[in-house]
């Protein structure tokens, strides 16, 4: 006798949109509608990433080329808990949490993180001084991306 309550699962549009994931060169992509709801992500090896092209400017001094290999494994380094897109401000126009020089408490906002329509706050693990924001305001970020230093 068969259970009448489990449901086949249909693979085809999970299949679909990792297809597309790798098409469109994607992390993550949804889909949903009134009966049906699902997601499709992957991790990508952040030292595999191509180096963006980060340069530094007045606005964000602390701002440095090359931080996806220099400061991967740096104690110092506060890192991405997830992919999504940095705000280092709470609202536009409003001052940043932190700036180069600050210092830090664990546990204080350094930042939010912005994935999947859901603001994230990210809290330092550490405490001391901001040494370097290895980010910019609105940049995309990977999963495990250092995105501040503190010494």
């Amino acid at each position: 006798m068969t259970d009448k309550s489990k449901k086949n699962i249909d693979t085809k549009p999970i299949k679909d949109l990792a297809k597309l994931l790798d098409e469109l060169n994607l992390t993550e992509i949804s889909y949903s509608d009134k009966e049906f709801s699902v997601s499709v992500s992957k991790s990508i090896n952040v030292n595999a990433l191509p180096q963006s092209n980060v340069s530094s400017s007045s606005e964000n001094p602390g701002v440095d080329d090359n931080t996806n290999n220099d400061y991967q494994n740096d104690p110092r380094a506060i890192t991405s808990p997830m992919v999504g897109t940095v705000y280092l401000q709470p609202e536009p126009g409003a001052n940043k949490f932190i700036n180069v020089g600050d210092d830090v408490k664990s546990g204080q906002t350094l930042l939010i993180i912005e994935a999947m329509k859901t603001m994230n706050p990210i809290e330092s693990s550490l405490q001391g001084k901001v040494t370097k924001i290895l980010v910019e305001n609105e940049q995309a970020v990977e999963f495990g991306q250092p995105l501040v230093l503190v010494e």
